[in-house]
């Protein structure tokens, strides 16, 4: 069910992760480890990260939970040195997202995965519903090469058994104001996306040596059952957006309509269908 986040202060900066967003490893006051991320200049790759993160609930692809994290002055002292430049970006609250116990790269695991490997993933399906999220919000930050994905034990399914998680969607949107979204455009570019991946290919030889007469067709009404689910709830989405990060009436109207038309979700399933090998 989705919700609005919680919002927790932050109580011990634990690091500072050199990536584009140079986020801060923390501790918040409910004792969860979280990645915060705060907005340089822009606040629609926030907004962004907010957007995904529901409707990524919305196509049963797992994503780490979040809340909105608040840094209290009183704690500024005792950043590190290399995190003592960020302060003036913490005076609005971030985007939060939790700590995936034992999470770990998932590079190797998705480029290079054995076929015992990729069989020790509960989830290896959700790479394939990864690939098509990633073509219908126009993604530019999770392709074959670079994954934004982390891999970590499954505790539900037992030992040895692992689960993907969807991370990182700060560049999505085709990373521009959503004034600025044509939805006459797909945006989508094949062999930037996850499904060139080798992971990612051997979970559809797999679909098609198993649903020979059908796996077509699974993909294609997965894929407008997830988009019709969203557009049910698209106005519920925007409601749950924290302050500062709710969408303008502008904004909530340009995504709706970049995300909804109905020519661009056609012709972005015939682009993503005819990348596939078959």
């Amino acid at each position: 069910m989705l919700k609005p986040p919680d919002t927790y202060r932050v109580r011990t900066i634990r690091d500072i992760i050199e990536t584009a967003h140079r986020p801060l490893l923390v501790m918040a006051e409910n004792g969860e480890i979280y990645y915060l991320k705060y907005a340089r200049h822009q606040l629609y790759e926030l907004k962004c990260e907010w957007i995904c993160h529901y409707l990524l609930k919305l196509w049963n692809i797992p994503t780490p939970d979040t809340a909105l994290l608040t840094v209290p002055p009183e704690i500024f002292s005792t950043f590190p040195a290399a995190a003592q430049s960020i302060i003036r970006f913490l005076q609005r609250p971030a985007f939060g997202s939790k700590l995936i116990q034992g999470a770990i790269d998932s590079s190797d695991f998705i480029q290079q995965g054995s076929p015992a490997e990729l069989a020790s993933l509960t989830n290896s399906d959700d790479l394939l519903w990864i690939a098509l999220f990633d073509a219908w919000v126009s993604n530019d930050d999770r392709r074959a090469s670079h994954h934004n994905l982390v891999v970590a034990p499954d505790t539900i399914s037992g030992k040895g058994r692992f689960k993907c998680w969807a991370i990182d969607h700060a560049f999505t949107f085709t990373s521009q104001p959503f004034e600025q979204l044509d939805h006459n455009e797909t945006y989508f570019s094949y062999n930037a996306n996850l499904s060139q991946a080798a992971a990612t290919r051997a979970t559809l030889n797999r679909w098609q040596e198993q649903r020979p007469l059908w796996w077509e067709s699974e993909l294609k009404d997965g894929y407008y059952l997830r988009i019709a689910n969203c557009h049910q709830q698209f106005a519920f989405i925007c409601s749950l957006l924290p302050e500062p990060y709710q969408l303008s009436e502008s904004e909530q109207t340009h995504l709706f309509y970049f995300l909804f038309c109905r020519k661009r979700i056609s012709s972005l399933w015939d682009e993503f269908f005819a990348s596939l090998p078959h």
